[in-house]
This record gives structure tokens, C-alpha cells and sequence, in this order.
């Protein structure tokens, strides 16, 4: 469910023509200074990871691994994408902010963190 509520802000925020989605658009979108995020497709091949990771090292701009490049395609008209750089800071904040909560909260699912402290002590 959360996961749509991400892609629903995705596009959205493509539809604010706020979004480089392809690898060259965000790679652009991040050498000029625009990009305030930077979405990687779980799924993206490890050259695409590493050419990112490098791209936005030291530039404080944030980069999350959410969804597919099936799905990030989908939501923005083509069949695959596995880098969007998001260009508004609103969606970028918040897009993130959802991601890192559900990331925080996938960890704990079930009351695996509990369980976890309690057997442990």
C-alpha cells in the first residue's frame, strides 16, 4: 500500500515537471545542480548503482532504492526506467521521507524487532 502512495508522488511530481527520469536525464539533472533526489530501481544493473552513488558523492543529494524499473516505468509512460532524479525539493523531501519510514518499519514488520530484543536479553 505504501508503496503506491510513493509511485502516486512520483507521478505526480512528473506531472509537476519536476522528474529526469532515464539514466542521461538524471545523470544531467545531477551535474547541473537540479537533482534534489535521486531514486534507483531495486532491480537496476550494479553499473547503474555504482555510476549513481559516484555522481551524487560529496554533492549532498540523497539517493534511495525503491520499487522496480518495470514499475518506475510504468508510472512514467515508458516501459522501464531504473534512475529518476527528482528536480523539486517538496517531492523529493517527501518522497523520501515515505520511503525511509516504510524502509524503517519493513525491518521491524510483525514484531520481528521485538521478538529480537526479547530473545536476545
Amino acid at each position: 500500500m505504501w508503496r503506491n502512495k510513493v509511485y502516486s508522488f512520483i507521478g505526480l511530481a512528473k506531472k509537476a515537471g519536476a522528474v529526469a527520469a532515464g539514466e542521461n536525464p538524471a545523470e544531467l539533472a545531477v551535474k547541473r545542480g537540479r537533482a534534489c533526489l535521486v531514486i534507483i530501481a531495486g532491480d537496476a544493473s550494479h553499473n547503474t548503482v555504482k555510476k549513481f552513488r559516484t555522481a551524487v558523492y560529496g554533492r549532498n543529494i540523497p539517493l534511495v532504492e525503491f520499487g522496480s524499473r518495470e514499475q518506475l516505468g510504468h508510472i512514467l509512460g515508458k516501459p522501464y526506467y531504473s534512475v529518476v532524479a527528482v528536480t523539486d525539493r517538496g517531492f523529493a523531501e517527501r518522497i523520501k521521507e515515505m520511503v525511509d519510514q516504510n524502509h524503517n518499519n519493513d525491518e521491524t514488520a510483525y514484531g520481528g524487532g521485538f521478538f529480537e530484543q526479547t530473545k536476545n536479553s
